[in-house]
């Protein structure tokens, strides 16, 4: 008895740590818009992964990366907390990501590079915004869309309290009304949320 009471013990204990390390992936493959300084390249066929953690939050992977005639590898962003908005969740990120690929851009730029990002998964899609700031002595900003807005996506809010009272792009310059990608929108009850159009 003593005997199945340890091997039902052992097989609890290997069962918690099997669900505290659980994690899920979601893959998405779909076209990769670039431009290069404000310049558009021809879009490419490109793979997003999303790995969701245990602890609640997610890792972002652009695979195999490439704008021109760089090979920079895997972008990974980690710790990105999504926010559920209905059938939809965003997940926005601005700060450093990882290179851990050996090409020779990415042992340039010391395995980092500035990122920022805002996607959203709805309906089994992924749409998202990136922007690089690759620094090779001269900068380069690299903006890339990749898959397509979900038409159900929120454009906007305009009625009563939450009517848009100033829009803001991205790098926080003053709009005179919603523009095509990222808009942040401060409301007339004093609010601020992210408007994708």
């Amino acid at each position: 008895m003593k005997k199945f009471f340890m091997t039902l013990a052992v097989a609890a204990t290997a069962f918690m740590a099997t669900t505290v390390n659980a994690q899920t992936k979601e893959q998405f493959t779909d076209d990769l818009a670039i431009s290069l300084n404000g310049a558009p390249q021809d879009p490419v066929p490109t793979t997003v992964e999303l790995e969701h953690q245990a602890d609640g939050t997610t890792t972002f992977m652009l695979k195999d990366f490439t704008f021109g005639v760089f090979a920079v590898g895997d972008v990974i962003v980690e710790g990105i907390k999504g926010v559920k908005n209905g059938d939809a969740t965003t997940y926005d990120f601005d700060g450093t990501a990882k290179l851990p690929s050996n090409t020779t851009l990415a042992e340039a730029l010391g395995h980092q590079i500035p990122l920022t990002l805002h996607s959203v998964v709805e309906g089994g899609k992924l749409y998202a915004e990136i922007s690089l700031l690759v620094d090779m002595g001269e900068k380069l900003k690299v903006d890339c869309v990749f898959g397509k807005k979900s038409e159900t996506a929120i454009n906007g809010v305009v009625v009563g309290k939450t009517a848009p009272a100033a829009v803001f792009n991205a790098t926080g310059a003053r709009q005179n009304g919603l523009q095509k990608g990222l808009n942040i929108v401060r409301t007339a009850d004093g609010k601020t949320v992210k408007v994708l159009k």
